[in-house]
This record gives structure tokens, sequence and C-alpha cells, in this order.
């Protein structure tokens, strides 16, 4: 009698140790699912931004004018769209982890293959091939990562996330300078893409650990990636595909407005050079992440519009005063770029938990990556547009132009989308 009292007395410990190793395990599992997301679109960041780091020499060496260099650009960011809206869907089918896996691996090996080319159309393919795994990795690393995070702290989750993509810039940036400095810039470009091979071999160490955090059981798989995408334009949730992504349009544009351009502009209107270069984005990036990071704060307290709407007023003044104040010191310049470096950064910081709380859990992958990458392909024509324009009208005063154009139309965009700060976006029993 006396034995059984005592194991009846036992029992509620047990089950509250169980519960407690229950919950070990979600934390666990949660902080790999954190580092894998951020790890992916960080290598995505390193691999990515390349491309602009080494643009003048690229022009240089294969004797292309600068709209030609845009007009690249866009096409990569085109496919971008394709990619990031298919990788969603397939995201959705096959599971969120998975298919993270496969479009970093995709994203290394065509930025590595980019060394080889030897003219503008080769170069506009394996960019193209790029573009279309780049797009892909934000909408699957954002579906699962989101449905992780708690609704009270998701903003700073998913701006940590972001800033991720901040240190792949800068190790992008890092090595640009190393592998320029060491060789010349007709090969040097070459080799700084075979270095985005580096992505495809980390991730293997990434993915061992993570997996998806609703279970196969209660989520509703959709029949096909077709079936995801087209279930955005039912009449329920039509509307808030077409906004959600025009107010992608404006943010990308506005973003790539500065970013696509600013090392060629540190080259040709301030007169610097590798190293000079180099610094300024190093400053650059450091404010980025340092605006990554503190929207998500802003996010989490003041809500998703008040917070975007601050951010783009932040970013055009910052560019503004970026490009037409004289610069004295390397000082004050280096002052006025980490300003837009945070600026342009605490825009983007708050797009993956905005987009993520607009759509339910079996289309959440491609609903984020239909509205973010279907935007950015539109805005992609910003990059060319610039280009154009620069030759007539200045570089410095296109990229102001047209990044102050497309922030105010994603302003107006993110106004008719709901409030969605602390909304729980996983029902009971899905996982």
């Amino acid at each position: 009698m006396k034995q059984s009292l005592s194991l009846d007395n036992a029992a509620p410990e047990r089950e509250s140790v169980a519960v407690e190793g229950a919950a070990s395990v979600d934390k666990a599992r949660y902080r790999k699912v954190v580092i894998a997301s951020a790890m992916g679109w960080g290598l995505d960041g390193f691999d990515h931004t390349m491309f602009a780091l080494a643009l003048g020499a690229i022009l240089t060496s294969l004797n292309l004018s600068i709209g030609i260099g845009g007009t690249i650009s866009t096409a990569s960011l085109v496919a971008s769209a394709l990619g990031g809206m298919f990788g969603g869907a397939l995201a959705d089918r096959y599971g969120r982890a998975r298919v993270l896996v496969w479009v970093v691996v995709g994203f290394s090996v065509t930025t590595a293959l980019t060394a080889t080319a030897q003219n503008a159309t080769q170069l506009v393919i394996w960019r193209t091939l790029e573009g279309l795994c780049f797009g892909a990795e934000w909408p699957v690393g954002v579906a699962l990562l989101s449905e992780y995070a708690k609704a009270e702290s998701r903003g700073r989750v998913m701006a940590f996330m972001q800033s991720a993509y901040s240190i792949g810039w800068a190790a992008s940036t890092i090595a640009y300078f190393v592998v320029f400095s060491m060789v010349p810039a007709g090969d040097a470009w070459r080799w700084l893409f075979v270095l985005g091979l580096l992505p495809a071999i980390a991730i293997f160490f990434v993915r061992r650990g993570i997996s998806d955090r609703i279970s196969s059981a209660g989520a509703h798989k959709p029949a096909s990636p077709f079936a995801s995408i087209a279930r955005l334009f039912h009449r329920d949730l039509r509307r808030t595909t077409l906004s959600a992504t025009v107010f992608l349009v404006g943010a990308h544009g506005n973003y790539y407005a500065i970013v696509t351009f600013l090392p060629l502009y540190l080259a040709t209107e301030r007169g610097l050079h590798v190293a000079g270069t180099t610094t300024f984005m190093l400053v650059q990036i450091v404010g980025g992440f340092i605006g990554y990071v503190s929207s998500g704060w802003f996010h989490d307290c003041f809500g998703r519009r008040p917070t975007q709407t601050g951010a783009f007023i932040f970013a055009i003044c910052s560019v503004f005063a970026f490009l037409y104040t004289p610069v004295q010191s390397p000082g004050l310049g280096y002052v006025l770029v980490f300003l837009v470096g945070m600026s342009i950064s605490s825009v983007a910081g708050g797009l993956g938990a905005i987009l993520a709380e607009q759509f339910p859990t079996v289309i959440r992958g491609a609903g984020v990556g239909f509205t973010y990458n279907v935007g950015r392909g539109i805005a992609a024509f910003g990059p060319m547009l610039i280009g154009f324009m620069a030759s007539r009208y200045g570089l410095g005063w296109s990229m102001m132009v047209v990044g102050i154009c497309l922030a105010l139309l994603s302003t107006a965009a993110l106004w008719t989308l709901p409030e969605t700060r602390g909304k729980e976006i996983i029902r009971e029993g899905e996982v």
C-alpha cells in the first residue's frame, strides 16, 4: 500500500520531467532552425552581393557598358521572381527544410559557374540561373522560421534572420578586397565567383538536425506547386496577394536603387579605389546589421505598418544626405554611409514577419515566395532604368529619384494590408 502511494506520488514528477525534456528538445530544435535559416540567408548574401562588388571589373574585362551591367542585374532579379515563386510553393509541398538544401546548393554552383563567362550572353545565362535559386531561398527560410517563432517576438526573430545577409555581404566584401588586392582585376572577379562554392559545402553541416514545425499529418499539403500558387488568387486572398506584391515592388526597388550601384558610385563619383570602396562598404554593412536587428524590436513594440513607414522615411533622408552632403573628410563620409546602410536594412528587416503573417500555413511558402519575388522581379527594372538614366542625369541623381518613387509606392500599398503584430499563424492541431 505504501509502495503504491509512493508510485502515485512519483507519477506527477515523472510527467513533469517528461514535459521539461520535451520542451528542451523543442528549444534545441528551435535554435537549430534559427541558425539554419539565418545561415542560409547569410550564405545567399555572400554569393549574391559578389556581382555588385565585381561589376566594375566585369564591365572593363568584357568591354560592356553600364547599361548592359544594369540589364544583367535585371535579368538575374527577374529570374529570382520565378525561382522564389516556385521555391515557396515547393516548400509547401515537399517541406521547408528539404527545399532549403536544394536552393543553397543551386545558387552556390551557379555563382561559381559565373567565373567561366566570356561575354555578356554567357554572363546573362549564369546570372539568370543563379537568380532562380537565389529567389527561392528567402521564402523557404521565412516559412520555416516564422512557424517556430512566438507571435510576440516574431519581428525580432525574423529580423535576426534578415541580419545574416549583412554578415554574408561583409564576407563577400572582405573576399573582394583580398582577391582584388592579390590578383589583377581582369582575373580577380573570376576567382571571386569561384568562392561561391563555399555555401554548398557549408549547407551539409547546417542541414543536420532541422525539420519542419508542421507535421505531415497536421498539414493538408497542396496537390502541386501550381495548386498552391493558384490558391493565392481565390477571392479571400486575392487582394492580400496583390497588395503585398505591390508593397514588395517598392521595398525591393528602393533597396536596389542604392545597393546595386553604390560600389560603382563610390568608384566613379567619389574616385575611390578597391581599399577605399571596401572600407565604405564595410561601414555600410555594419550599419545595415544594426538596422536589421533594431527594426525587429520596433516591429514588435510599435506594429508593422508604423515601423515600416518610419523606415522608408529614414531611408529617403539618409540617402539624400549621403548623395548631396559635401564630404570634406572620410569621417563624415563614413557616418553618412553608415546611416544609409542602417536605413535601407531597416526597410528590409520587417519584410519576413509582415509577409508570413498574411497567409495561411498550408500556402505560406507560396504566398511569401510569390509576393516577395514577383515584387523583386518587377523592381529589378529599377537598376536597368537607373543604368540608362545615369548617362544623361548622373548616377547619384538617378539613384535618388528612382528610390524615392518606389518608397512612396511601397508605403501606399503597405497601408492597404492589415496590421498583424502579435498574430498567431499556426492553428491548434497543426503541430
